[in-house]
């Protein structure tokens, strides 16, 4: 019985991780230039305007990204998006944030927002193009570093 256990716990561990690496594995597309969002943000913004889109690997795969997150670790798609924020420090900074998955993508923008410290980012100005339900979270880390935020529901 103990074996049994063990070799459960033990699959069951290295299934996680499985579902972790490949959701992990493709973070960051690269938006084509029809994409509809790079054209609702250049209606926002005008142009200079920089822009990230969250892949989503699979519901499995980015359930278990949002949950492992939520505990506290830290994902690397938070510190390239937090690294890509970090001018709005010194310097007018427009950035759009959408992805397929707007749970991972809310938990990706407010865990970025997070390193820096209160007020620190005052010239970021950001559009969110995602779901109703997150605006208030992400309003307030954006707030909380002291920039603006801008939303637009998508998919429309």
């Amino acid at each position: 019985m103990k074996n049994l256990k063990r070799t459960f716990t033990l699959a069951a561990s290295v299934l996680a991780a499985i579902v972790l690496v490949a959701g992990c594995a493709t973070q960051i597309k690269q938006a084509e230039p029809t994409d509809q969002r790079i054209e609702m943000a250049k209606n926002a913004f005008g142009p200079g305007f920089d822009y990230m889109i969250i892949e989503s690997g699979s519901k499995l795969a980015d359930s278990a990204f949002v949950s492992l997150f939520k505990t506290g670790a830290q994902s690397d798609l938070s510190r390239k998006l937090f690294a890509r924020l970090a001018p709005a420090e010194s310097k007018p900074t427009r950035f759009m944030v959408s992805g397929e998955n707007p749970d991972k993508t809310a938990q990706v923008i407010v865990e970025a927002l997070s390193f820096a410290p209160q007020n620190g980012l005052p010239y970021l100005e950001l559009l969110y193009l995602g779901e109703q339900k997150h605006v208030q979270e992400i309003e307030e880390a954006v707030k909380r570093v002291g920039g603006k935020l801008r939303f637009a529901p998508y998919p429309g």
